[in-house]
């Protein structure tokens, strides 16, 4: 192969490695973002190579480095998306705890609110109650009189007034 289309190769390789690299980070594939670095690498050294620039050895040893230079980068960004990740989720729960005391404090205001609501309708319950025995109490005595009206009535002697007191006990 001649030293124009190592070139070639070597440019080419160096915008599909950009491309990689681009696409990598756009859709935050750190594995494909790092072999677009590589893939970059290579065609510089190609391309190098390719001009006599310099011995592939030496380029090897600068691409490594890059390529560990991009790798320590990935690897900074990967930890601040966790710390970010981290801090969102922090907050998010501060917020949840927030509400759930929230809700919490609701509910027990609510169950307050039942609470005397129950008392105030079993208060009111007794009292009918009491009020209907009252009444139940008075139309059996009026009953209960009516009765005795009836057989004083209906016995007029004198013998059967001990039978009607003994009637009423």
């Amino acid at each position: 192969m001649t030293d124009t289309w190592k070139n070639l190769e070597g440019q080419k390789d160096e915008i599909v490695g950009k491309i990689k690299e681009v696409y990598g980070k756009a859709t935050d594939n750190v594995e494909t973002q790092a072999k677009g670095i590589a893939q970059q690498v290579e065609g510089e050294i190609k391309q190098v190579a390719a001009k006599g620039r310099a011995d592939e050895e030496t380029l090897a040893q600068s691409a490594e480095e890059r390529i560990q230079a991009a790798d320590e980068a990935i690897k900074r960004q990967i930890s601040e998306t966790h710390e970010s990740v981290q801090q969102s989720a922090d907050e998010r729960l501060q917020v949840a705890i927030t509400e759930g005391r929230e809700l919490k404090e609701e509910a027990r205001n609510k169950a307050e609110e039942l609470r005397r609501a129950a008392i105030e309708e079993n208060e009111r319950i007794k009292q009918e109650d009491r009020d209907n025995a009252v009444e139940a109490n008075k139309l059996s005595q009026e009953i209960a009189d009516r009765t005795d009206e009836t057989i004083e009535e209906a016995i007029p002697n004198e013998g059967d007034e001990i039978v009607i007191q003994k009637r009423r006990e």
